[in-house]
C-alpha cells in the first residue's frame, strides 16, 4: 500500500469515529424486559407472527373518516420497532386481496384533532383471527374493528382512537396478549401513545420465535 492510501485509509477512519472504524451497534435500552406475546388454548400454545414470505403484509384500511390514517400511522410505529424489518406493510385498496382488514364498527367517528388532556377510555377496538388461526372467524383475513363509545368529546374520541387503532394492530401483527403494564401501549386499556421499549423488546423476540400458526398461502 503506498503512503497515500495509508493516509486516506487514516483519516477515513479518524471520520466515522475516535474508536476506530469498526460500526457501532444500535443502543437497545431494554434488555430482558417483555411480557408474555402467546394466547394459551388448551392443550395448546398459540404463536403468531407474519412470516417472511407473507411480507409485506398487506392491511386494507376503511377509506371513511381517520381510518386510513390511524391505520398508517399505527404500522408505521410498530415497524419502526423492528431492527431488521422482520415486519412490513403495505396498503391493499382491495379489502379481498387483504391479509388485514380494519373497519369501523358503528357509525364512523368524526375526523377531528385529538384531545391534549389526559387518556379517557372514549373508545373500543377488537382483533379476530381466522379459523387458520383460531377458529373464531371464517375466511383468511385477521380482521380488526374500531369504535367510538358514548358520553365523550368528539376530541376525546379521536385520541382515544389513535392509542387502540395502534394497540389493535399489535395484535395484528402477532402480539396476542395484553401487557401487565400501563406503561405500554399493549397494555389492555392503553393510555400511552407510541410502542414502549417492552413493547419493542416483545415484538422482536415473538419475530424470533418459531410460529405455531401460519396463515395460507396468497
Amino acid at each position: 500500500m503506498s503512503r497515500a492510501s495509508r493516509v486516506a485509509v487514516a483519516l477515513l477512519c479518524t471520520a466515522f469515529a475516535a474508536g476506530g472504524c469498526e460500526p457501532t451497534i444500535p443502543v437497545r435500552d431494554c434488555t430482558g424486559c417483555s411480557y408474555d406475546f402467546a394466547d394459551t388454548i388448551p392443550p395448546d400454545i398459540l404463536v403468531f407472527h407474519w412470516p417472511t414470505a407473507a411480507l409485506p403484509v398487506r392491511f386494507y384500511a376503511d377509506p371513511r373518516g381517520a381510518m386510513p390514517t390511524l391505520v398508517s400511522h399505527g404500522l408505521a410505529a410498530w415497524e419502526a420497532q423492528f431492527l431488521y424489518r422482520e415486519f412490513s406493510w403495505v396498503a391493499a385498496s382491495d379489502s379481498t386481496q387483504a391479509d388485514v382488514i380494519v373497519q369501523w364498527s358503528g357509525s364512523v367517528p368524526p375526523d377531528v384533532p385529538p384531545d391534549p388532556g389526559p387518556p379517557v377510555a372514549a373508545c373500543g377496538g377488537q382483533t379476530v383471527y381466522p379459523s387458520w388461526a383460531i377458529g373464531t372467524s371464517p375466511g383468511r383475513a385477521v380482521r380488526v374493528s374500531l369504535g367510538a363509545l358514548g358520553g365523550y368529546t368528539q376530541a376525546q374520541v379521536a385520541a382515544c382512537l389513535q392509542r387502540v387503532a395502534m394497540h389493535e394492530l399489535g395484535h395484528a401483527i402477532g402480539l396476542l396478549k395484553h401487557s401487565p403494564s400501563s406503561l405500554d401501549i399493549m397494555n389492555q386499556t392503553p393510555t400511552v401513545d407510541s410502542p414502549s421499549s417492552a413493547d419493542r423488546n416483545t415484538a422482536e423476540i415473538l419475530y424470533h420465535t418459531t410460529a405455531t400458526a401460519v396463515p395460507p398461502p396468497r
